[in-house]
């Protein structure tokens, strides 16, 4: 996104209207920890309305309420979730077949890597090297920047 700007290396702040100079780190954090003070108003503000038009969908018993400013669907609802141990082992103490089980409480196995243990690989054999190279990813990630003491 590119917000406006009034000179070179300056950028308009939204909602505030304030022009930072992107040359100095000062303004910069001060219109940085600003935004961010906006952000967490407007989600409190956000979860307030959204729980205000959720209680008149129930006080109406609609899901589904047309406002001149459009159609508010109201989705979601409960979520459920289950302990996949407990369950399998009731289920096997019950009597269950082990087939059924399976069909019912899925496996799921993950494999991750230990960066210090295939450097260490790496360094002991080169074909090992060669390995751990080939299955190496690097992605840039997003510079976060905090602000405060």
């Amino acid at each position: 996104m590119t917000l406006p700007s009034v000179l070179p290396d300056t950028a308009i702040m939204p909602a505030s209207g304030e022009v930072v100079n992107l040359e100095d780190e000062a303004e910069c954090a001060r219109a940085l920890a600003s935004i961010r003070n906006l952000e967490t108003d407007l989600a409190a503000a956000k979860r307030l309305l959204s729980d205000a038009l959720v209680a008149r969908s129930r006080a109406l018993g609609k899901k589904t309420l047309h406002t001149p400013a459009g159609k508010v669907t109201i989705k979601g609802g409960t979520e459920t979730t289950y302990h996949a141990e407990e369950l399998e082992t009731e289920l096997r103490s019950l009597g269950m077949p082990e087939e059924r089980i399976r069909e019912i409480v899925v496996e799921t196995v993950t494999y991750s890597v230990k960066a210090v243990e295939a450097k260490q690989a790496a360094a002991a054999n080169p074909r090992y090297a060669e390995a751990v190279e080939r299955s190496r990813q690097v992605r840039e990630k997003t510079p976060y920047v905090t602000v405060g003491s």
